[in-house]
C-alpha cells in the first residue's frame, strides 16, 4: 500500500503492479514514467513514492543528483500538490513536455534539460530503412550480413542473463575513457542489468539477441512504456563485430517489437557519440523534459 505524505515507502518489485496500474491509464511517454525502469534503477536512483491529494508522487534520490519529485501521476489539485512537492525537496525534474505545457505559463520558472530528452522514432521507419537517410545503416547490414551469414537473431530469455552481464563487460570496456565517472556508470548500469534478469518476468521484459556460432554478440532488452510504444532499457554489442548495433535494432523492429507502433531510444546524457548514434536514427519526434526550481 502507497503511504499517504508526508510518509514515504522506498519502491520495490512488491509495488511493481500498483504503480503500473495508476500510471497506464496516464499514456506515459518518457522513460523515467515506465514502472518498469523505477524498479530496474532502484539502487541508483533509490526512488521512493506516496500519495499527494491522491496523487502517485515519486521522489528520486539518486546518487549523484539532489533530491527531485517527477510530475505527480493524477489530476487532483495539479498546483497544490507541486507546492507541497517544492516545499519538500525545491525540485521537480524529468518533468513531461506533456505536464508542463499544462501550467500557467506566468506561475513556475522551466528549464528544459536537453540532455535528459528521449529520442523517440517509428517503428516501421526503422524495420524499413528507406530512403538516402538510412542509406549507411543499410550499409552496416549489408556488410555484417556478407561478413556472418549465419549469424541467428532469437528472443533473448531470463536463462541468457550471464551471457548478457559479458556482452555488457565487453561493451563497457572501450568507453571508460570517454565517461567522466566511469565506476559510477558501470555500478549503475549494471546493478540495474542485474535487476532486470532478476525479475525478467514479473516487470515484463522483453527483446532478443543475435548470436554468431552459439555466442552471443549482442543484445536488446525492454518493456511496454504505453499501448503504442516499446522502451529500450538497454542495447549492448561486442565492439569487435562491427554493425552488430544496427543489425539488432533493424532485426528487433521487424521481429520482436513489430507490433508497436514506436520506439523509445531513451536519453543521451550528454554524451556527444551517444548523441550522434540516435541522431542517425533520425527520431520522429524528441520527448522534450524540463525541470522547475523552487
Amino acid at each position: 500500500m502507497i503511504p499517504i505524505y508526508p510518509q514515504f515507502k522506498d519502491i520495490s518489485i512488491d509495488d511493481f503492479q500498483d504503480i503500473a496500474k495508476k500510471l497506464a491509464p496516464y499514456h506515459p511517454t518518457i522513460c523515467e514514467l515506465n514502472p518498469a525502469n523505477l524498479i530496474i534503477w532502484q539502487e541508483f536512483d533509490q526512488p521512493k513514492i506516496t500519495m499527494i491529494n491522491n496523487n502517485l508522487c515519486i521522489l528520486i534520490c539518486a546518487i549523484n543528483d539532489d533530491c527531485f519529485f517527477l510530475e505527480p501521476i493524477g489530476k487532483n489539485e495539479t498546483m497544490a500538490t507541486i507546492d507541497t512537492c517544492l516545499k519538500h525537496c525545491h525540485k521537480m525534474s524529468r518533468l513531461s513536455e506533456q505536464f508542463v505545457s499544462q501550467l500557467p505559463a506566468d506561475k513556475y520558472k522551466l528549464k528544459e534539460l536537453s540532455d535528459q530528452n528521449d529520442y523517440t522514432y517509428k517503428v516501421k521507419d526503422l524495420a524499413e530503412l528507406k530512403g538516402r537517410n538510412f542509406d549507411g545503416k543499410r550499409n552496416h547490414i549489408n556488410s555484417f550480413k556478407k561478413r556472418h551469414p549465419n549469424y541467428e537473431y532469437a528472443n533473448l530469455l531470463k536463462s541468457d542473463q550471464q551471457a548478457a552481464y559479458t556482452l555488457f563487460d565487453q561493451w563497457f570496456g572501450p568507453k571508460k575513457e570517454t565517461i567522466l565517472v566511469p565506476q559510477v556508470a558501470y555500478s549503475a548500469q549494471k546493478s540495474a542489468l542485474l535487476n532486470a534478469f532478476k525479475y525478467f518476468s514479473e516487470l515484463k521484459l522483453s527483446g532478443a539477441k543475435i548470436t554468431i556460432e552459439e555466442k552471443p554478440i549482442g543484445f536488446i532488452l525492454g518493456s511496454q512504456l504505453n499501448q503504442n510504444t516499446f522502451n529500450a532499457h538497454f542495447q549492448y554489442s561486442d565492439p569487435e563485430y562491427k554493425g552488430t548495433s544496427q543489425v539488432l535494432l533493424w532485426e528487433a523492429c521487424n521481429k520482436t517489437i513489430g507490433h508497436y507502433e514506436r520506439v523509445n531510444l531513451e536519453q543521451d546524457l550528454g554524451i556527444a557519440g551517444l548523441r550522434k548514434a540516435k541522431l542517425s536514427y533520425y527520431p520522429d519526434k524528441i520527448e522534450k523534459k524540463f525541470e522547475i526550481i523552487l
